[in-house]
């Protein structure tokens, strides 16, 4: 399992920077097609949006593996330590029986985009590829919360975050 983790942490983080060097390039492209060459490519608007979409995705799953989400916290300065871990702990319960009818939901509309035969107005990609990063990025949260949250109740060490790891290392 944990090279299993290791793997999507290294897709994930691979991944991601493509994405932000391709929509780099490409925005850079048309900024500069636009106003020096007084021209544009249609198409790099649609990838662009296609790239910006994805990356918000996996960014998504990044933070549930960095447990990162947005939280209450104004209930840690009334409760104590127990209540706060297991309301915690149901909060992300809630959260992941969520993310599992999103996963779900979302296989239904690749299945219904499939059969439909749509694609991209400009690019002609077809539409179950661009859909298929929604279940793909919330099945990545609901397994980062499931091991965080069996890690944290049965007192395993939790995997060290990114930002930890480069705190450690002096950056």
């Amino acid at each position: 399992m944990k090279k299993t983790l290791e793997f999507l942490r290294t897709f994930e983080q691979t991944f991601s920077y493509v994405l932000i060097v391709l929509l780099t390039v490409l925005l850079s492209t048309q900024v500069i097609n636009r106003y020096v060459f007084s021209t544009s490519f249609v198409w790099v608007e649609e990838i662009a949006r296609i790239s910006f979409v994805w990356l918000i995705y996996f960014c998504v799953a990044s933070a549930a593996r960095e447990n990162r989400h947005i939280r209450v916290g104004l209930i840690d300065m009334f409760l104590p330590p127990a209540a706060i871990k297991f309301i915690t702990h149901v909060a992300d319960a809630l959260v992941i029986i969520f993310n599992i009818f999103i996963v779900w939901f979302g296989v239904k509309l690749m299945i219904s985009t499939f059969g439909y035969g749509e694609k991209t107005p400009v690019t002609n990609i077809p539409m179950v590829l661009i859909y298929a990063v929604i279940p793909f990025c919330f099945a990545l949260m609901v397994i980062r919360m499931l091991d965080y949250n069996i890690r944290d109740i049965f007192g395993s060490p939790t995997p060290q975050s990114d930002a930890t790891e480069l705190k450690s290392h002096g950056e």
